[in-house]
């Protein structure tokens, strides 16, 4: 049995967007899924957030699976990297980006993003480190560019699937269900 780990971004919890359904879709396949509830979604702390990560998840090898949103995908990639194991399964990233992000309404101020943009991520060690991982991006995200999740997955050198459309990928975008995602994963990443 495989574990999976599904962790949500700002202002989200275990039961919004696609989390439940995907939780749901994974079980019935015969994995042990875990969905996150991460501590101050509204006001998140980068290093709150890895320590919950890090309490919460404590077994992992080579075919546990995460599956991050948005801001927990650098939070997940962080997680990782302090990981003392030499390999990790894999790593759905959906909505993910490098580098800053241009003003929005919708994202939290810049000091909340300052605690997750401080790290420094070893992109080479995570490339080695996690054995199959991609990228999902919309081309009409209105929260994450897409050219960030392209530089995310560029410096990973991981795929990339660009969706002409989903928006961030939210309930509000019609996701309350995400089969692109499960079938992906269900196809071993591939």
């Amino acid at each position: 049995m495989t574990n999976v780990y599904i962790v949500h971004g700002y202002q989200a919890n275990s039961r919004d967007h696609w989390f439940p359904w995907l939780k749901r879709t994974l079980e019935i396949e015969g994995h042990q899924v875990t969905v996150l509830d991460l501590p101050n979604t509204n006001r998140p702390n980068g290093s709150e957030w890895v320590s919950y990560m890090k309490e919460h998840i404590t077994e992992v090898n080579n075919d546990t699976i995460f599956i991050a949103h948005s801001l927990g995908v650098i939070t997940t990639l962080k997680f990782i990297q302090d990981l003392d194991v030499a390999q990790v399964g894999s790593l759905a990233m959906v909505s993910g980006f490098k580098g800053d992000l241009p003003k929005n309404d919708l994202l939290p101020d810049q000091e909340v993003l300052d605690s997750f943009f401080n790290w420094e991520l070893d992109y080479e060690l995570l490339h080695n480190k996690v054995l199959h991982m991609f990228g999902v991006a919309a081309k009409d995200d209105y929260v994450v560019p897409i050219e960030a999740t392209q530089k995310l997955c560029e410096v990973l050198d991981c795929k990339l699937y660009e969706l002409d459309t989903g928006g961030h990928f939210c309930k509000e975008d019609g996701y309350d269900a995400f089969l692109f995602l499960k079938n992906k994963i269900l196809q071993k990443f591939d």
